[in-house]
Protein backbone atom coordinates (compact mmCIF):
# COMPACT_ATOMS: atom_id res chain seq x y z
CA UNK A 1 0.00 0.00 0.00
CA UNK A 2 1.29 3.41 -0.92
CA UNK A 3 1.80 5.57 2.19
CA UNK A 4 3.89 8.54 1.08
CA UNK A 5 3.20 11.17 -1.59
CA UNK A 6 5.55 13.48 -3.35
CA UNK A 7 5.39 16.76 -1.45
CA UNK A 8 4.79 18.80 -4.59
CA UNK A 9 1.81 16.73 -5.63
CA UNK A 10 0.00 17.48 -2.38
CA UNK A 11 -0.35 21.11 -3.48
CA UNK A 12 -1.84 20.25 -6.85
CA UNK A 13 -5.56 20.40 -7.48
CA UNK A 14 -6.96 18.13 -10.18
CA UNK A 15 -3.47 17.46 -11.52
CA UNK A 16 -1.73 14.25 -12.42
CA UNK A 17 1.56 13.29 -10.88
CA UNK A 18 4.07 10.52 -10.45
CA UNK A 19 4.42 9.23 -6.92
CA UNK A 20 7.30 7.25 -5.48
CA UNK A 21 7.48 6.37 -1.80
CA UNK A 22 10.97 5.07 -1.04
CA UNK A 23 11.10 1.28 -0.63
CA UNK A 24 7.29 1.04 -0.48
CA UNK A 25 5.44 -2.09 -1.61
CA UNK A 26 3.34 -1.98 -4.74
CA UNK A 27 -0.37 -1.25 -4.44
CA UNK A 28 -2.75 -4.16 -4.96
CA UNK A 29 -4.30 -4.26 -8.44
CA UNK A 30 -5.35 -7.90 -8.34
CA UNK A 31 -9.06 -7.04 -8.27
CA UNK A 32 -8.99 -5.11 -11.54
CA UNK A 33 -10.59 -6.81 -14.55
CA UNK A 34 -9.05 -6.76 -18.04
CA UNK A 35 -11.20 -4.94 -20.57
CA UNK A 36 -12.09 -7.53 -23.19
CA UNK A 37 -11.49 -5.35 -26.26
CA UNK A 38 -8.05 -4.22 -25.06
CA UNK A 39 -6.50 -6.04 -22.14
CA UNK A 40 -3.94 -3.27 -21.67
CA UNK A 41 -6.80 -1.48 -19.91
CA UNK A 42 -7.82 -2.94 -16.56
CA UNK A 43 -10.77 -1.62 -14.59
CA UNK A 44 -12.53 -1.84 -11.29
CA UNK A 45 -15.89 -3.60 -11.51
CA UNK A 46 -18.44 -1.06 -12.68
CA UNK A 47 -16.01 0.97 -14.80
CA UNK A 48 -16.49 -0.88 -18.09
CA UNK A 49 -17.72 2.24 -19.89
CA UNK A 50 -14.72 4.24 -18.67
CA UNK A 51 -12.39 1.43 -19.74
CA UNK A 52 -13.94 1.44 -23.19
CA UNK A 53 -13.17 5.15 -23.52
CA UNK A 54 -9.55 4.63 -22.44
CA UNK A 55 -9.19 1.76 -24.91
CA UNK A 56 -10.32 4.09 -27.70
CA UNK A 57 -7.74 6.70 -26.74
CA UNK A 58 -4.83 4.47 -25.79
CA UNK A 59 -3.30 3.69 -29.22
CA UNK A 60 -3.08 7.36 -30.13
CA UNK A 61 -1.76 8.29 -26.70
CA UNK A 62 0.97 5.64 -26.85
CA UNK A 63 1.99 6.77 -30.34
CA UNK A 64 2.14 10.40 -29.17
CA UNK A 65 4.42 9.53 -26.25
CA UNK A 66 6.71 7.34 -28.34
CA UNK A 67 7.03 10.12 -30.92
CA UNK A 68 7.71 12.69 -28.20
CA UNK A 69 10.33 10.52 -26.50
CA UNK A 70 11.81 9.27 -29.82
CA UNK A 71 11.77 5.70 -28.52
CA UNK A 72 9.14 2.98 -28.04
CA UNK A 73 7.95 1.87 -24.63
CA UNK A 74 10.42 -0.58 -23.14
CA UNK A 75 7.68 -2.79 -21.69
CA UNK A 76 3.95 -3.46 -21.77
CA UNK A 77 1.59 -0.54 -21.14
CA UNK A 78 -1.19 -1.09 -18.62
CA UNK A 79 -3.73 1.50 -17.52
CA UNK A 80 -5.87 0.95 -14.41
CA UNK A 81 -9.28 2.65 -14.25
CA UNK A 82 -11.07 3.22 -10.94
CA UNK A 83 -14.86 3.26 -10.77
CA UNK A 84 -15.00 4.95 -7.37
CA UNK A 85 -13.07 7.59 -5.44
CA UNK A 86 -12.49 4.97 -2.74
CA UNK A 87 -10.65 2.74 -5.21
CA UNK A 88 -8.35 5.62 -6.14
CA UNK A 89 -7.85 6.76 -2.54
CA UNK A 90 -6.97 3.25 -1.39
CA UNK A 91 -3.99 3.22 -3.74
CA UNK A 92 -3.13 6.92 -3.44
CA UNK A 93 -3.74 8.55 -0.04
CA UNK A 94 -4.88 12.15 -0.43
CA UNK A 95 -6.24 11.21 -3.84
CA UNK A 96 -9.12 13.69 -3.79
CA UNK A 97 -6.77 16.27 -5.25
CA UNK A 98 -5.69 14.21 -8.26
CA UNK A 99 -7.04 13.06 -11.58
CA UNK A 100 -4.35 10.47 -12.27
CA UNK A 101 -0.99 9.21 -11.09
CA UNK A 102 1.83 6.83 -11.83
CA UNK A 103 2.45 5.23 -8.47
CA UNK A 104 5.07 2.85 -7.18
CA UNK A 105 6.12 0.89 -9.11
CA UNK A 106 5.18 2.14 -12.59
CA UNK A 107 1.44 1.59 -12.15
CA UNK A 108 -0.73 4.06 -14.05
CA UNK A 109 -4.01 4.84 -12.30
CA UNK A 110 -6.91 7.02 -13.49
CA UNK A 111 -9.45 8.56 -11.12
CA UNK A 112 -13.19 8.58 -11.86
CA UNK A 113 -13.27 12.38 -11.82
CA UNK A 114 -11.53 12.35 -15.22
CA UNK A 115 -14.63 10.72 -16.68
CA UNK A 116 -17.30 12.36 -14.56
CA UNK A 117 -16.12 15.94 -14.01
CA UNK A 118 -13.24 16.57 -16.43
CA UNK A 119 -13.72 14.39 -19.52
CA UNK A 120 -12.01 17.02 -21.69
CA UNK A 121 -8.80 16.39 -19.74
CA UNK A 122 -8.83 12.61 -20.08
CA UNK A 123 -6.68 12.34 -23.19
CA UNK A 124 -4.01 14.96 -22.32
CA UNK A 125 -3.70 13.67 -18.74
CA UNK A 126 -3.43 10.10 -20.04
CA UNK A 127 -0.58 11.19 -22.34
CA UNK A 128 1.13 13.07 -19.48
CA UNK A 129 1.07 10.00 -17.24
CA UNK A 130 2.19 7.72 -20.06
CA UNK A 131 5.26 9.94 -20.43
CA UNK A 132 6.11 9.24 -16.78
CA UNK A 133 5.53 5.54 -17.38
CA UNK A 134 7.74 5.58 -20.48
CA UNK A 135 10.72 7.01 -18.61
CA UNK A 136 9.97 4.80 -15.64
CA UNK A 137 10.20 1.64 -17.70
CA UNK A 138 13.70 2.55 -18.86
CA UNK A 139 15.16 4.31 -15.84
CA UNK A 140 13.08 3.34 -12.82
CA UNK A 141 9.95 5.02 -11.55
CA UNK A 142 10.34 8.81 -11.33
CA UNK A 143 14.09 8.42 -11.24
CA UNK A 144 16.18 10.95 -9.37
CA UNK A 145 18.67 10.81 -12.25
CA UNK A 146 16.42 13.43 -13.87
CA UNK A 147 15.27 16.62 -12.10
CA UNK A 148 11.60 17.06 -11.28
CA UNK A 149 11.25 20.07 -13.59
CA UNK A 150 12.40 17.95 -16.53
CA UNK A 151 10.09 15.03 -15.66
CA UNK A 152 7.06 17.33 -15.52
CA UNK A 153 8.07 19.65 -18.33
CA UNK A 154 8.62 16.73 -20.68
CA UNK A 155 5.34 15.03 -19.75
CA UNK A 156 3.45 18.30 -20.29
CA UNK A 157 5.26 19.02 -23.57
CA UNK A 158 4.58 15.56 -24.96
CA UNK A 159 0.94 15.91 -23.88
CA UNK A 160 0.59 19.30 -25.63
CA UNK A 161 0.07 21.06 -22.27
CA UNK A 162 -1.65 18.15 -20.52
CA UNK A 163 -0.94 18.56 -16.82
CA UNK A 164 0.10 22.19 -17.35
CA UNK A 165 -3.32 23.22 -18.62
CA UNK A 166 -4.43 24.84 -15.36
CA UNK A 167 -2.02 27.75 -15.99
CA UNK A 168 -1.90 29.57 -19.34
CA UNK A 169 1.24 30.60 -21.17
CA UNK A 170 0.31 34.26 -20.70
CA UNK A 171 0.07 33.70 -16.95
CA UNK A 172 3.46 32.02 -16.98
CA UNK A 173 5.00 34.88 -18.96
CA UNK A 174 3.65 37.40 -16.46
CA UNK A 175 5.03 35.34 -13.59
CA UNK A 176 8.47 35.12 -15.18
CA UNK A 177 8.43 38.85 -15.96
CA UNK A 178 7.73 39.47 -12.27
CA UNK A 179 10.73 37.36 -11.28
CA UNK A 180 8.65 34.40 -10.11
CA UNK A 181 10.07 31.32 -11.79
CA UNK A 182 11.99 28.11 -11.19
CA UNK A 183 15.65 27.66 -12.11
CA UNK A 184 17.58 24.44 -12.76
CA UNK A 185 20.62 23.79 -10.61
CA UNK A 186 24.07 24.50 -12.03
CA UNK A 187 24.75 20.82 -11.36
CA UNK A 188 21.93 18.32 -10.93
CA UNK A 189 21.86 16.81 -7.44
CA UNK A 190 20.69 13.20 -7.74
CA UNK A 191 20.13 12.95 -3.99
CA UNK A 192 17.50 15.68 -3.74
CA UNK A 193 14.22 16.55 -5.39
CA UNK A 194 13.17 20.17 -5.83
CA UNK A 195 9.49 20.86 -6.25
CA UNK A 196 7.47 23.97 -7.07
CA UNK A 197 7.35 25.14 -3.48
CA UNK A 198 11.14 25.44 -3.43
CA UNK A 199 10.78 28.43 -5.78
CA UNK A 200 7.52 29.57 -4.14
CA UNK A 201 5.44 29.06 -7.25
CA UNK A 202 2.32 26.94 -7.72
CA UNK A 203 2.55 23.44 -9.09
CA UNK A 204 0.55 24.36 -12.20
CA UNK A 205 2.90 27.29 -12.83
CA UNK A 206 5.89 24.99 -12.32
CA UNK A 207 4.56 22.53 -14.91
CA UNK A 208 3.81 25.31 -17.43
CA UNK A 209 7.18 27.04 -17.06
CA UNK A 210 9.04 23.74 -17.27
CA UNK A 211 7.13 22.84 -20.43
CA UNK A 212 7.86 26.24 -21.98
CA UNK A 213 11.56 25.86 -21.26
CA UNK A 214 11.71 22.46 -22.93
CA UNK A 215 9.63 23.70 -25.87
CA UNK A 216 12.18 26.47 -26.37
CA UNK A 217 14.98 23.91 -26.20
CA UNK A 218 13.29 21.78 -28.85
CA UNK A 219 12.69 24.82 -31.09
CA UNK A 220 16.36 25.73 -30.88
CA UNK A 221 17.38 22.30 -32.11
CA UNK A 222 15.12 19.30 -32.43
CA UNK A 223 18.19 17.25 -33.33
CA UNK A 224 19.81 18.29 -30.06
CA UNK A 225 16.59 17.69 -28.13
CA UNK A 226 16.31 14.20 -29.55
CA UNK A 227 19.93 13.49 -28.70
CA UNK A 228 19.28 14.69 -25.16
CA UNK A 229 16.27 12.45 -24.65
CA UNK A 230 17.95 9.44 -26.19
CA UNK A 231 21.00 9.97 -23.97
CA UNK A 232 18.89 10.31 -20.84
CA UNK A 233 17.00 7.15 -21.72
CA UNK A 234 20.34 5.35 -21.99
CA UNK A 235 20.96 6.50 -18.39
CA UNK A 236 23.61 9.08 -19.27
CA UNK A 237 23.93 11.51 -16.31
CA UNK A 238 21.69 14.56 -16.76
CA UNK A 239 24.40 17.27 -16.84
CA UNK A 240 26.55 15.28 -19.23
CA UNK A 241 23.65 14.57 -21.57
CA UNK A 242 22.56 18.21 -21.60
CA UNK A 243 26.04 19.58 -22.22
CA UNK A 244 26.74 17.07 -24.98
CA UNK A 245 23.48 17.91 -26.73
CA UNK A 246 23.45 21.71 -26.34
CA UNK A 247 26.98 22.77 -25.44
CA UNK A 248 25.97 24.33 -22.12
CA UNK A 249 24.27 23.45 -18.86
CA UNK A 250 20.54 23.51 -18.18
CA UNK A 251 20.92 26.44 -15.77
CA UNK A 252 22.69 28.57 -18.37
CA UNK A 253 20.04 27.85 -21.00
CA UNK A 254 17.20 28.51 -18.54
CA UNK A 255 18.74 31.79 -17.39
CA UNK A 256 18.93 33.03 -20.98
CA UNK A 257 15.33 31.93 -21.54
CA UNK A 258 14.00 33.66 -18.43
CA UNK A 259 16.10 36.80 -18.99
CA UNK A 260 14.80 37.14 -22.55
CA UNK A 261 11.21 37.05 -21.31
CA UNK A 262 11.88 39.56 -18.55
CA UNK A 263 13.82 41.81 -20.91
CA UNK A 264 11.00 41.78 -23.46
CA UNK A 265 8.53 42.80 -20.79
CA UNK A 266 10.75 45.72 -19.77
CA UNK A 267 11.78 46.64 -23.33
CA UNK A 268 15.51 46.34 -22.71
CA UNK A 269 16.25 47.78 -26.15
CA UNK A 270 14.88 51.20 -25.14
CA UNK A 271 17.44 53.82 -24.08
CA UNK A 272 17.75 54.37 -20.38
CA UNK A 273 15.82 57.34 -19.02
CA UNK A 274 17.87 60.43 -18.25
CA UNK A 275 18.59 60.91 -14.53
Amino acid sequence: MVRLLLTACIAAFAAGCAVKPPRAPSADFSGFEPYAADTRVRHEHGAQAQAARVAELLPGAIAQVEAGHYLPFAGPVTVHVCATPACFAERLPGAGRFTAAVIYDNQLLLAPRLFEREPHRLYPILVHELSHLHLGQRLGHYTMRIPVWFHEGLASLVAASGGADLVSEDEALRSISAGEYFMPDASHDETRRKYADYWRIGIGMFYRQSMMLLASLRRQSEEGFRALLESLQRDVPFDEAFANSFGSGAMEFAQHFMDAIRCKARDCSAPAAAP
